[in-house]
């Protein structure tokens, strides 16, 4: 095929492109699809509970596990967003705060490392959501960022991560109603990776790895959960 037809061909493209392409007046006025953040969040909204012993916060790692059912604590809300970030998060922190909980589990920063955004960003970002929390006096435990498994073939990047929860490890510091929470030893192969034993995509916990993390804080749930 001559140039000559190649512009040709690139140019009927546009055009059809451009033939399909909904109009200003088309899209004008009509509702903004809802994301799935949007879709949690309202859920929460329409939510009867207004206090809850325990909040277990943070992304889809945190939403895929039923927390009642695992810890035994039926005063415990799952507040997991699937993709969310520290600033998703920050974001709708005020929500969580007003179930008025004794005990609030966070944790946070991976999909922020897999978006690439600048780490500065994210840390800033965690620092306001515990000044947030120690504000309000809730007692806080920050679990670190879980590393991802060797056969997580979208993102191999522990050393951010690594990075990440040395930042947030230096935020805790000095703020005696946040404890950090390391399950790293408990769920690390020798090379530093996620065991794939404790995965079932490399980068969530299957349901061994949800019963290393239940394990590792059910003196703390135990505690703040009794009456």
């Amino acid at each position: 095929m001559t140039v000559r037809c190649l512009l040709r061909v690139a140019v009927a493209a546009l055009v059809v492109a451009a033939a399909t392409m909904p109009r200003a007046e088309e899209t004008a006025g009509k509702p903004h699809k809802p994301s799935y953040h949007d879709f949690r969040r309202d859920m929460f909204a329409l939510s009867k509970v207004r206090s809850a012993a325990i909040v277990m916060l943070g992304d889809s790692i945190t939403e895929a596990a039923p927390w009642d059912e695992l810890t035994g604590c039926r005063s415990i809300v799952n507040r997991g967003i699937g993709g969310d970030t520290t600033a998703g998060v920050l974001a709708r922190l005020d929500d969580v705060v007003k179930l008025q909980p004794r005990a609030l589990f966070l944790m946070i920063g991976v999909n922020d490392v897999g978006l690439g955004v600048p780490r500065e960003r994210t840390v800033e970002n965690f620092r306001r959501i515990l000044e947030r929390l120690d504000a309000a006096s809730v007692r806080t435990f920050v679990t670190y960022v879980l590393p991802v498994a060797k056969n997580y073939a979208k993102w191999r990047n522990n050393e951010s991560i690594t990075t990440l929860n040395a930042a947030i490890a230096g935020l805790i510091a000095g703020r005696p109603n946040i404890t950090g929470l390391d399950l790293g030893p408990l769920v690390r192969d020798g090379d530093g990776f996620l065991r794939e034993d404790l995965s079932f995509d490399g980068l969530h916990p299957s349901a061994k790895g949800y019963a290393v993390w239940r394990d590792a804080i059910a003196g703390e749930v135990t505690a703040f959960c009794a009456p």
